[in-house]
């Protein structure tokens, strides 16, 4: 499996657990400025903003530990144009990280993972 494939199956069970907890699918792969988010979706009125991270295993770190100071501005950025291009920009919204670990089966969902700077 390579890794776009790691990928898209990781993007796949993140929306699964989401859908699982109610929330409700609006984008996938969102592209806005050159930067991506991998699933936006609702929770109630909250717009919610998903990284999905998917590890074969620990040896190149934790997935969540990916989304660094860089990774979270361009999230940030498309985000915002996500919400203008919307109509949205008053809309509750935040940024969730979902961490995949296809090794040992386990998900985490980290709500509110970073905040806009």
């Amino acid at each position: 499996m390579n890794s776009a494939d790691v990928g898209a199956l990781g993007e796949r069970l993140a929306l699964e657990l989401l859908k699982s907890r109610g929330y409700e699918m609006e984008v996938r792969n969102f592209r806005a400025q050159r930067c991506e988010i991998d699933i936006i979706m609702r929770d109630g009125d909250t717009i919610v903003f998903v990284e999905v991270k998917t590890r074969r295993g620990e040896r190149f770190g934790r997935g969540s530990e990916a989304v660094t100071l860089r990774k979270q501005r361009n999230i940030i950025k498309a985000a915002t144009a996500y919400l203008c291009e919307n109509g949205l920009f008053d809309a509750p919204s935040r940024f969730d990280v979902v961490e995949i670990d296809l090794k040992t089966g386990r998900a985490q969902h980290f709500i509110n993972a970073f905040e806009a700077i």
